[in-house]
């Protein structure tokens, strides 16, 4: 699938598990997948005349991730997107491994859905996150089950987690940013 406007939102009509004017959270973390995301998700939320939230998550890991989550606020600001901080709830977490900052940050975000009844989670996990899951679950040892990579539609606590990149290669997001700038 070529990344474009029009292949997102027909992927996304095509769903037909959206309530009518839906509210929607989209992770944000910054990096160009999650930025094509939340910018074609923002496109989409107002043809379907409803909300959008925009979650970015502060780990508070690094000295300067404060800092790095107000930058990205500032340009989700300038693309007209309202969006909220999430903070890890620890001041210090206690594993500063990538593990368990992605299960930090999935928890924040599915608690912070649950608590404002968003049903609709979008994460923008591409093509080639899905073969890094894969690997790093074959380098830990995982059964065949446990080597099973992300699906585009999950639901975790009631909420319908959405991946609708897992088929495309982060270099087809990128060239889709340059594109739109």
């Amino acid at each position: 699938m070529l990344l474009n406007e029009t292949n997102i939102f027909s992927y996304l009509n095509n769903l037909k598990n959206f309530e009518k004017n839906p509210h929607v959270a989209v992770g944000v973390s910054g990096g160009p997948d999650s930025f094509a995301l939340v910018y074609l998700i923002n496109k989409w939320i107002k043809y379907k005349k409803g909300y959008l939230s925009a979650l970015i998550f502060d780990h508070r890991i690094r000295s300067n991730s404060h800092q790095e989550t107000l930058y990205v606020r500032k340009l989700l600001k300038d693309l007209k997107i309202e969006s909220t901080i999430i903070k890890s709830k620890q001041n210090k977490p206690i594993k500063k491994n990538m593990a368990q900052a992605r299960k930090n940050r999935f928890n924040g975000l599915v608690n912070f859905c649950k608590s404002k009844n968003i049903i609709h989670l979008f994460l923008g996990h591409h093509f080639d996150d899905n073969i890094e899951t894969y690997l790093i679950r074959k380098l830990n040892g995982s059964n065949f089950e446990g080597l099973g990579s992300m699906e585009k539609i999950t639901y975790f606590e009631k909420i319908q987690v959405i991946r609708p990149f897992l088929e495309l290669s982060k270099n087809s997001i990128i060239d889709f940013n340059k594109k739109n700038k």
